[in-house]
């Protein structure tokens, strides 16, 4: 004859059932948390952009007037960087001007205007508009120089005490080394001409010069001061 088999007590069966259910809503807790974070990685991913965290870094230890103005002609250079802009630009151009070149390009679009019709800052809309100041011409210039593959940047001399341009232009990457490119006065590297300007003998205190790339900004300001 068969022994009797046991029966566990009610009071076990309890605590094995109340185990199971804690070990299943932790099991679907973890189960919905992993299908969000691979559903919405745009909201749930750190972000991974050493450039971006350096630059972000960059700006915020800088006095609080200069974010605004800095980020300004970032935007600018993303704009002229990107693309679409390159490849409208380019369209425009003569690919076998060189950076001199678009001096006499440029001249035959636009005039220049103390007072323009519109304070663009999108190379279309300034070649549309037909005129400009020091601002646009730069624009214009470092836009047709990036779209026919030459490295070139925005520079602007700015006044410290109210983070407003004084004056732009460009440099291009040449031959191992930044050369200044005023545009709208048709000058190619002509760092020393700023200093007899009314506003030179401030370069290095009241004003500084920055150049802006994609992503990135300089302090070049030594390289135009008498010092």
């Amino acid at each position: 004859m068969k022994p009797a088999s046991k029966v566990k007590p009610a009071k076990n069966r309890k605590k094995n059932s109340r185990w199971l259910v804690v070990f299943y809503a932790v099991l679907l807790i973890a189960v919905l948390g992993t299908v969000a974070f691979f559903w919405y990685p745009s909201n749930n991913k750190p972000a991974n952009n050493p450039q971006s965290n350096v630059l972000n870094n960059e700006l915020n230890s800088m006095p609080a007037g200069f974010k605004p103005f800095a980020e300004n002609y970032l935007d600018v250079m993303k704009n002229l960087n990107s693309s679409q802009t390159k490849d409208k630009m380019a369209a425009l151009l003569n690919p076998s001007y060189n950076q001199t070149d678009l001096f006499t390009w440029e001249s035959s679009r636009m005039t220049f205007a103390n007072d323009p019709a519109g304070s663009f800052e999108d190379p279309f809309q300034i070649l549309d508009s037909g005129d400009g100041i020091c601002l646009q011409w730069s624009i214009v210039y470092v836009s047709a120089c990036l779209s026919l593959g030459y490295q070139s940047r925005l520079v602007v001399a700015v006044d410290t005490s109210t983070w407003t341009f004084i004056h732009v232009w460009a440099e291009d990457y040449y031959k191992g080394s930044w050369v200044p490119v005023d545009p709208s006065d048709k000058a190619w590297n002509h760092q020393s001409t700023y200093l007899s300007w009314d506003w030179g003998p401030y370069i290095g205190s009241t004003v500084r010069i920055y150049a802006f790339e994609d992503g990135s900004f300089q302090d070049v300001t030594s390289t135009y001061s008498a010092h």
